[in-house]
């Protein structure tokens, strides 16, 4: 007996593309060497949730995103606005929450 392929639903697809492109977006910022940063030295990235209408902007530590950008397997997301179940939280730092695939 074999087994039907699961199927991903659209709306997953729609939101892991929407991820993977504030994902980008954050990327280029972060490595721009002139990324501006406020008085506690806190750069202003974008959200990396799949909830396509989600703008929220998020303030972390540069260093704190790029060591987030080498691990590979985590996403910034505000904290209090977004939970996943396929996630767990690795950081929460006021607003700022960092979270990996569970």
């Amino acid at each position: 007996m074999s087994a039907e392929p699961q199927e991903t639903p659209v709306a997953e697809l729609e939101g892991d593309a929407h991820r993977d492109a504030r994902r980008t977006a954050n990327e280029r910022r972060a490595a721009t060497a002139s990324t501006p940063t406020d008085a506690q030295g806190l750069v202003e990235l974008a959200c990396e949730c799949t909830k396509p209408d989600c703008e929220r902007l998020v303030k972390v530590p540069l260093y704190v995103y790029q060591r987030m950008l080498a691990a590979g397997d985590q996403y910034l997301l505000q904290a209090g606005h977004h939970a996943f179940a396929r996630y767990r939280t690795i950081v929460t730092i006021g607003l700022m929450r960092i979270e990996e695939r569970a």
